[in-house]
């Protein structure tokens, strides 16, 4: 925390979360309770990160937000509400009005957990700067109610969040549980998606005939899930995630009018990855993926596979853009049994990142 008379100022770095087991749907739209728990893994800082910024001091004479530089014309009613609890729990007469600053390193609202990852920071980066109480679990009741999700990126490692009791989330297993695991984001569209994901789910909520069954299933494949990273078993591990990401998706189908938020390369990269998983001798899943709200899929794959997976995205997305597969090493491998056609210039961007430890203040 940073003093300068009476200005005060902290700022919060924290990283988009990856749900494993997805939540999709808000029994209480107001406090954001989720009909369903939800299990994810939460990214290292050093590529996707948000930069929060919160500053008081007593010159100032009203709420003001900075995106990428550029003052707000208005805060959210999101922001409003974090802001709005923070005083309840603060000392009426101490708190002031505050200044907060954000920025992404990465595209917002396009399916890569922006909101879950500036939301998480903000609520940090509050708790710190009023030295509210329960700072752990403060953090994560206002990150909530700014964006459901942001709850899990409060945490690194495995997270859970429960949607029974308090609703909060826990880590289950630290980043030091599995090291070797790693994911590969691939960005086919940054574009901001054409629903957004709480229209969505209020929208499967009242029309999807699927999402009750969904829900029936949840707790069954967290548990399996949760045993599966225990004790390292990527096959289960693959097949759990990368079926749940497609049962998910069904649901948005499902929904009327149906929310589509997969593209023509995802759909290739689906089939690119269960050909490639196929031609392993052993059959043993070298690679899972899974989609959040958006086209941009999240690759997880242990390191030993990393080299060979990057030089199939070369080889099936070879781009004009030199910056794409600069990951990519010297190595070819032949993929002549893989039988798809070849998507040049699909790729915006490939992230080679791996699970992160959490928030920081900095």
């Amino acid at each position: 925390m940073s003093d300068n008379s009476d200005c005060l100022s902290v700022t919060c770095q924290a990283s988009p979360n990856i749900a494993l087991i997805k939540y999709w749907g808000k029994r209480n739209e107001e406090l954001i309770l989720p009909d369903n728990d939800s299990l994810s893994i939460t990214l290292d800082l050093g590529e996707l990160h948000s930069d929060t910024t919160v500053s008081t001091s007593s010159s100032m004479k009203c709420d003001t937000f900075y995106f990428d530089g550029i003052q707000q014309t208005k805060l959210s009613k999101r922001m409003q509400k974090v802001l709005d609890e923070v005083r309840r729990r603060a000392n009426n007469d101490q708190i002031k009005f505050v200044e907060i600053r954000s920025h992404n390193t990465f595209p917002a609202s396009s399916g890569l957990a922006s909101s879950a990852s500036a939301y998480a920071s903000l609520a940090i980066a509050l708790t710190k700067l009023f030295n509210l109480e329960n700072p752990q679990s403060t953090a994560a009741y206002l990150a909530r109610i700014g964006s459901g999700s942001a709850v899990r990126s409060v945490y690194g490692g495995f997270v859970r969040w429960s949607s029974e009791g308090e609703c909060l989330s826990s880590c289950i297993y630290p980043v030091e549980h599995w090291p070797e695991l790693r994911l590969i984001i691939l960005i086919f569209n940054s574009s901001k998606k054409p629903v957004s994901s709480t229209d969505a789910m209020q929208r499967t909520r009242e029309t999807s005939t699927l999402f009750q069954a969904r829900l029936s299933t949840v707790n069954d494949k967290i548990e399996k899930l949760i045993q599966a990273i225990k004790i390292k078993d990527f096959n289960t591990f693959a097949k759990i995630v990368m079926m749940d990401s497609s049962q998910f998706h069904a649901v948005c189908m499902d929904t009327y009018p149906p929310v589509i938020y997969l593209n023509e390369q995802s759909k290739h990269l689906i089939d690119l990855v269960h050909a490639f998983n196929k031609t392993d001798e052993n059959e043993m899943m070298k690679v899972a993926y899974t989609f959040d709200a958006g086209p941009n899929p999240f690759c997880f794959i242990r390191e030993e596979h990393v080299d060979e997976f990057l030089s199939l995205l070369k080889h099936f997305y070879p781009s004009n853009n030199d910056n794409v597969h600069k990951q990519v090493s010297n190595i070819d491998g032949n993929f002549s049994s893989i039988n798809l056609p070849i998507m040049a210039n699909a790729l915006e961007r490939i992230v080679l990142t791996k699970i992160g430890s959490g928030p920081k203040i900095i």
